[in-house]
């Protein structure tokens, strides 16, 4: 398997197409990281407000917990022959 469909996988739900929640949780977190990053380099008064950090950390969460339980909950159900 190829990085890129890798990756692929890693945004598709247990029916094989590309599932939203875990794109919105890769964007917030990317988001996070790379104002954390600027932040470091930044003076005070550039930083972003508190409550905008929690926001989009709590929506990146919520977006990564929902798609945890999703993968743990709709299993396959195997049909036996008989």
């Amino acid at each position: 398997m190829k990085f890129k469909e890798w990756v692929i996988e890693l945004f598709k739900d247990e029916r094989g197409s590309i599932s939203v929640k875990p794109v919105i949780a890769m964007i917030g977190a990317l988001f996070l990281c790379i104002t954390m990053i600027l932040n470091s380099f930044s003076h005070a008064d550039f930083a972003p407000s508190p409550e905008l950090v929690n926001a989009v950390m709590l929506i990146t969460g919520i977006g990564m917990g929902a798609d945890t339980l999703d993968k743990f909950s709709h299993k396959k159900k195997e049909e036996t022959e008989g």
